[in-house]
Formats: structure tokens, C-alpha cells, sequence
């Protein structure tokens, strides 16, 4: 199974829910809140996540694509929405798997359903998805000590003294 999320439609959500476990003091921090929940979400749920965040400020630069355990993060520049960077890619996706589309835009919205990929509100993700987590999983929504991808330090010292030893 594989979720497409439009970032800002679910951080508006947990805005308007004033969610104590996700709505931080700062956005950053929501949007990092939230990016560990998903993480969660989609362990236990054994799928993959891709969270589409639309950039509102101008001067805001942020890499365009970053990986959180099982989320992908994708970070559009301003003045880019997210419609074909969620609906083309998540109606390709529901051709071989199961694909939801987390969005309240209805542009967005309107794109998804030319397609296979199925459409849910950001409130009946939440509420789906908060009954397959329970209240102890989201707690445990925190930042790994390892990234999930590259090497791990144990690692990288293990092929630093494989190389000394070679000379």
C-alpha cells in the first residue's frame, strides 16, 4: 500500500483539531511532528508514505526531497502546488498497488479521481489511521538515532579498520 499526503491539508487538520500530540509552537516543528507520525503510521502499517508539503514563504529553501524511515518527504518550491506532484504519480502507483490520497484540496481532489488511486479527507485518515496506531504508538512517534539511510557509525568504523589493516 502506498499513501500520498498533501502536507499542508493534514498540518491544517491537526491545526483546526489543536491536536496536543502534533500541533507544535512553530510550523517546523508540526511539520516534523507530523512527518514521525506518518513514520509510525506507516510501520505498523507496512506501506510506504510519500508527504508533499507546499512551501508558503518565499525565502524558505528546503531540500527537495528527503527520507524519514518509510516517508518520503517532498519540499516544492514556492509557488509550486502539489496537484502534479500527488495525482500523477499516485494514479501510476494504484495501476500495481493500493494507493490513498490524503488531501481536502479540491483540485487535487478532482486530478485523483480521473484515476484509481483512492481519496480520503484528512479527518477520515486521522481517525483511521489513530485506530490502527492507539494512543501509545503515537507517543513513541520519535526521531531515530539512526537515519534511515546511509551508514551507521558502528559501521563506518568497522570499513575504517578493514582499510588500515589492508596497508
Amino acid at each position: 500500500m502506498k499513501i500520498f499526503v498533501d502536507g499542508n491539508a493534514l498540518l491544517e487538520h491537526f491545526e483546526e483539531q489543536q491536536d496536543p500530540i502534533l500541533v507544535a509552537d512553530k510550523p517546523e516543528l508540526s511539520r516534523q511532528n507530523i512527518r514521525r507520525w506518518l513514520a509510525r503510521y506507516a510501520l505498523l502499517r507496512d506501506c510506504t508514505v510519500v508527504l508533499v508539503w507546499e512551501t508558503e514563504d518565499p525565502d524558505r529553501v528546503l531540500p527537495p526531497s528527503e527520507r524519514f524511515e518509510r516517508v518520503r518527504v517532498v519540499n516544492l518550491p514556492y509557488g509550486e502546488e502539489a496537484v502534479p506532484e500527488i495525482a500523477g504519480p499516485a494514479n501510476r502507483s494504484a495501476v500495481a498497488e493500493r494507493t490513498f490520497v490524503i488531501t481536502d484540496d479540491h483540485r487535487l481532489a478532482e486530478a485523483v479521481r480521473r484515476g484509481r488511486a483512492a481519496l480520503q479527507e484528512p479527518a477520515q485518515f486521522v481517525r483511521t489511521a489513530r485506530r490502527t496506531m492507539g494512543k501509545s504508538d503515537e507517543e513513541l512517534a520519535v526521531e531515530p538515532d539512526e537515519k534511515f539511510t546511509g551508514l551507521s557509525e558502528g559501521e563506518v568504523n568497522f570499513w575504517l579498520d578493514f582499510f588500515d589493516q589492508k596497508e
